[in-house]
């Protein structure tokens, strides 16, 4: 599992995303897209006028969501042009967050436990209160939304109505990232756990304690395996949360400049761009 440069990118920190073939990276001021078969550049586009680390991006079916404190840039997928700019925080105490997906919305994270819906054809925005605090994280499966808060709690959601069902303390505060997987929903939070949530129940089915620590992110379940960035990328069977492997692969800042599509992971130093087999 030998890392391999597949692009030398000087940035400050970035964001990563693939799509099927293409990955598609936010550097500084400035969207790219690459064809991931030869790293041939398949579009750019200068979005912002100063550089800024608070930002994140997402991809959907048609369009690339790019967030930028209260502002959502919307990009069209093929060509990262610019389709529609929006305010949907009203001041940096309202800052925008993760970006999530359905087949037909778009759902927005916003400070202080509040969520934007926006229809991704219409563009019409309405806004739900899913906490009384902010989050880092969720993720979004069949009906049900599940976010971690800053406080510590799992909240799950009605998607339809966006109402709270039910909720429970994981921790004392940050869940910092959340995934579903198989009937599982899985966090990694501030207390340096990583653990396993029954959907159904709700109840903690399985902890990993001392596992993790800084703002550690979960990538994905590849091969039976609960991939993990945390300065580096560890490996644990998602059924009994035991280490299996530890790989030495650049994460970027904040564990936010890498992501697993499939068996390849694709990562970041401040120099250059990565990707390996797992």
């Amino acid at each position: 599992m030998e890392k391999k440069k597949i692009l030398n990118l000087e940035n400050d920190g970035l964001n990563l995303a693939v799509d099927r073939q293409f990955l598609f990276i936010r550097c500084k001021r400035t969207m790219y897209k690459y064809c991931l078969v030869d790293m041939s550049q398949a579009a750019q586009n200068i979005i912002f006028k100063k550089d800024g680390k608070a930002r994140t991006f997402s991809v959907c079916n048609k369009y690339v969501f790019l967030t930028d404190f209260c502002d959502l840039y919307i990009l069209q997928k093929d060509d990262l042009q610019i389709v529609k700019e929006t305010r949907l925080g009203e001041n940096l105490s309202s800052d925008l967050g993760v970006v999530r997906f359905d087949e037909q919305k778009a759902y927005i994270n916003i400070r202080n436990g509040k969520m934007a819906i926006m229809d991704i054809e219409t563009k019409v925005v309405n806004y739900a209160n899913i906490s009384n605090s902010s989050s880092w994280d969720f993720c979004i499966t069949d009906n049900r939304i599940y976010t971690g808060t800053v406080s510590g709690e799992l909240i799950e959601t009605d998607k339809s109505n966006m109402k709270l069902l039910r909720k429970i303390e994981l921790c004392k505060k940050n869940i910092y990232s959340v995934i579903y997987h198989n009937g599982m929903i899985f966090t990694v939070s501030q207390d340096m756990t990583i653990k396993a949530v029954n959907a159904e129940t709700l109840e903690v089915a399985c902890v990993a304690k001392k596992a993790v620590k800084g703002m550690t992110k979960i990538l994905g379940v590849h091969n039976g395996l609960l991939i993990i960035a945390d300065g580096g990328i560890s490996l644990w069977d998602y059924k009994t949360l035991t280490l299996t492997d530890r790989i030495d692969f650049p994460t970027g800042q904040f564990n936010k400049g890498v992501v697993l599509t499939e068996n390849v992971l694709v990562g970041s130093d401040f120099q250059s761009i990565y990707s390996c087999t797992l």
